[in-house]
Formats: structure tokens, C-alpha cells, sequence
């Protein structure tokens, strides 16, 4: 995921003319205006969650409602570039899983690790979470270590949220393609989406094959196949230039935590692939499994979820990375990205009454030249609790995507940390149209306030 650039100077000429402006640091630069006043009421995750404040793809200033960068005359300012704990994203219960990234370092994490975010929940059972714009959330176990689990989701069970994604292992000797390659999918725990343990690597990198040393593995994403009660991952494999060949492919296991047995490339009945790189995978409101993938690609999946029975290509998502489905109210939502690389870009989204249809694109899902927050979408979180539902937006804020030059950027993506925002829903359309550099949510209630 990428972005256009926004030079520098764009920056410095908005503050010599008294304007708010932040220096993005996935991919492009941000300029970003004072923040409005926002009420203290909390708010419901829905359309009455409170109205847009600017409309997403508008041609106004992202709204930055916390400072994020020296010169931001917002409410709530953090030093810039700092970078604290938070909330991560992941899956109501019923569990269609989606993308979410942390961060993480080289070395293989310790198991049990029980993680002590800088964005503790209050005593009041309310999670804090702050991030700046440029540094964005980071998670950390009980060991000061970043939670490595990357482009993956979070799965709810009972009261237990599971996080699942990459495992990036780093070399400053490895090459750049090394330090991106697949080494495992890794999973942590938590009680409150702030404090984490580790789990284990669920899916270690495999001795040959789609999944073995010198490959390229991403976007693991956990269902509970609707009529079996097993557990499917499905993941993209690939070369490491991603181009010679790619595929879908799928592990089972019988518990969530459990040792994942990879079973192979995803086919149909005929041995047909899902040749395809970014993807993920949901479980809509009928039961119905399905692996979605780049360019608008849905892939309705067999009863057991071991294959694929059909393949709609929809023009609303065409040419368009990072797909991430959630359903709110009577409407299904895809979040996506343009083909930008590790560097942000305005990622778009559309709607339908259905996952079979008809699918209508509805524009940016944050302010135009935002760059989505500086993030590429993984995964959305529904937060259902007693008063409403909060829709969780969850982005992966890969490494250095301020380097529109693509030098550096992704270069060592176990740095890579998270935006996480509240989603504003209205009907058929969402939004991101303040940037929170804090904000407060209470999970047993299902609100959100700043």
C-alpha cells in the first residue's frame, strides 16, 4: 500500500500561512486543520454515532482532532513522532476475519508474554487509544517487545479477542525482499484489545512448497467454517517478486490457538487456483464463507471451506488491493486500496445489500490527500456491546510510507505499527473524516467518545 506524495514544503508553506499541518509518515505528507471542538458524549458506532464532521473525498483539510505533529493547534496534542499503545483491530464474535497490523521485532517471541500496552484501559473498563499521525498505535507485550502480527485479524471468542497476521523477522545484513518474507503467522490474546499475550506462531514457515523459505506469505485471515466448526486460515502465497506465481492457500485446526495444518493452494472442484495476492475472508449474516481478493474478486466457498464453488469479479473494486468486508446495519462495506506498494494512498470503499450484489463505489472513505490516515485498510471491527456498536477501522501503518521515493519504505516492516479510528456510518456510506490522535472505547457498552 502507497501514496502520492505530498513534498515537504507543502508543509512548511501551510504553517508560514497559520495553518495546522502534520508530516505524514506512511506515504505522503498530510496537511491537516485545526481540529473543531468535539462533544464529550460518547458515541454509538452507527449512523447516530454522530454526523460526518467533512466529508470523506471533500476537497477541505483532513480534520486532525489531537496533535499529532509540531504546529498542529489541535486539542490533545502528543509529541511528534511518538508512538503509544492501543487498541487492535479484530473480529466481533461469529468471527469473519480480517486484516489487521501490529508491529513487531526480529527474534522469536516468548510464549506467554501477557502485553502491557501505554494505552491501559481506565478503571472504568474503558480502553485508551492514542497514536500520533506519523508514529501511529503500537502494541507491546509484557516484555517491552511490539506485537509481531501484521495484514491479518483479530477473532472473538467468548471474551477473549485473538489476533492473528505476520511475522516479519529482520536483518540489518538480509535483503529487502528477506526482511519481507514469510517466516510464520503469528498469534496473540487479549481480554481487553489493549493488553496482549503471546500465543504462539500458529503457522511456521513450511520446509517446501507455497509456504517454504524464500516466499512471500501475507494477510492471514481466520474464519469458523460455518457448518463444521473448524477453524480455516487462508493466506496469499507468492514469489518474491510476486509475479512469477501466486495463490490462496488455507490451513485448518481445530481450535483457534490451535497448531494450523497447511493443507495447500485454495482450488475449485477442477484444481482451478484463486490466483490472486491480496485477500481476505468473511462469514455474512446467512452463514454464507467466502474469500474476498483483490480487484473485486468474491469466491463463494464450499460448505466444508476446503474449496471454492464460484468467482464474481464486481467493477465497483476493480484494480483495487487490501479488500477488508464487514457488514453494518443492512448494508455490506469493502474497504480497499489503489496498487501503491508500503506507501499510503487514498483507499476507496463501496456498498451493497449483499455479498453477491449489486456493489456501488462510494469514494474515500477519509478526506481526500488524508492518504486514509496514512494507512493501507486490513480489517474492521464491529465492537458490539449493551448501548450500540462501534466500528473499528484498522490500517496497517507499514514502515517509513512517508518516503514517496520508495527507498526506504517497507524496507523493515517489523516496525510497522497501526491506525486505528472509530468509523462514522450513515446508511450506506462511511467515514473517517477526523483523525484521533486519542480516543476512548468502551467495549462493554459498544460507544466511543474522544
Amino acid at each position: 500500500m502507497k501514496s502520492e506524495a505530498l513534498p515537504l514544503l507543502a508543509c512548511a508553506v501551510a504553517l508560514l500561512l497559520g495553518v495546522a499541518c502534520a508530516c505524514a509518515s506512511k506515504s505522503g505528507d498530510e496537511s491537516q486543520a485545526a481540529a473543531a471542538g468535539h462533544t464529550a458524549e460518547p458515541h454509538a458506532g452507527s449512523s447516530a454515532g454522530g454526523a460526518a464532521n467533512g466529508a470523506a473525498g471533500s476537497g477541505a483539510s483532513p480534520a486532525v482532532a489531537g496533535s499529532s505533529s509540531a504546529g498542529s493547534s489541535s486539542a490533545g496534542s502528543s509529541s511528534a513522532g511518538s508512538s503509544s499503545g492501543g487498541i487492535a483491530g479484530g473480529m466481533a464474535s461469529g468471527g469473519a476475519p480480517g486484516n489487521s497490523a501490529g508491529q513487531g521485532q526480529g527474534g522469536t517471541p516468548s510464549a506467554g508474554a501477557s502485553s502491557g500496552a501505554s494505552g491501559a484501559p481506565s478503571s472504568a473498563g474503558v480502553s485508551v487509544i492514542t497514536g500520533t499521525l506519523e508514529g501511529g498505535v503500537a502494541f507491546k507485550d509484557d516484555k517491552g517487545a511490539l506485537v509481531n502480527a501484521h495484514g491479518g485479524g483479530i477473532n472473538q471468542l467468548a471474551d477473549t479477542f485473538y489476533l492473528s497476521g505476520e511475522y516479519f523477522v529482520y536483518s540489518a545484513s538480509a535483503t529487502y525482499e528477506t526482511n519481507n518474507s514469510f517466516h510464520g503467522f503469528s498469534m496473540y490474546s487479549s481480554k481487553d484489545l489493549v493488553t496482549w499475550k503471546f500465543e504462539k506462531l500458529i503457522l511456521p514457515q513450511q520446509a517446501s512448497g507455497e509456504l517454504g523459505p524464500n516466499r512471500n506469505g501475507e494477510r492471514p485471515h481466520i474464519i469458523k467454517c460455518p457448518s463444521t466448526g473448524e477453524y480455516v486460515l487462508y493466506a496469499h502465497a507468492a514469489s518474491l517478486d510476486y509475479q512469477t506465481d501466486k495463490e490462496v492457500v488455507y490451513a485448518t485446526s481445530s481450535t483457534i490457538n490451535g497448531d494450523y495444518k497447511y493443507k495447500g493452494a485454495l482450488t475449485n472442484a477442477s484444481g482451478t487456483k484463486a490466483v490472486h495476492s491480496d485477500m481476505s475472508a468473511f462469514v455474512d449474516s446467512e452463514n454464507n464463507p467466502y474469500v474476498i481478493t483483490e480487484s473485486g474478486h468474491v469466491y463463494k466457498l464450499a460448505a466444508d471451506c476446503h474449496s471454492w464453488l464460484s468467482d464474481t469479479a464486481y467493477s465497483a473494486m476493480a484494480g483495487m488491493e487490501s479488500p477488508t468486508a464487514f457488514k453494518a446495519g443492512d448494508s455490506y462495506f469493502w474497504i480497499m486500496s489503489n496498487k501503491t506498494g508500503f506507501r499510503a494512498n487514498d483507499n476507496e470503499y463501496a456498498s451493497a445489500p449483499a455479498m453477491s450484489g449489486p456493489w456501488t463505489n462510494r469514494g474515500l472513505i477519509a478526506p481526500a490527500d488524508a492518504h486514509t490516515w496514512i494507512s493501507q485498510s486490513t480489517f474492521v471491527l464491529p465492537v458490539v456491546g449493551s448501548a450500540g456498536t462501534v466500528y473499528v477501522y484498522f490500517g496497517d501503518h507499514w514502515q517509513n510510507a512517508d518516503d514517496q521515493s520508495g527507498k526506504t519504505t517497507g524496507k523493515n516492516n517489523s516496525l510497522a505499527t497501526l491506525t486505528v479510528q472509530p468509523l462514522v456510518i450513515d446508511g450506506t456510506k462511511a467515514s473517517m473524516p477526523k483523525f484521533y490522535a486519542s480516543w476512548k472505547l468502551d467495549i462493554a457498552k459498544g460507544t466511543w467518545s474522544p
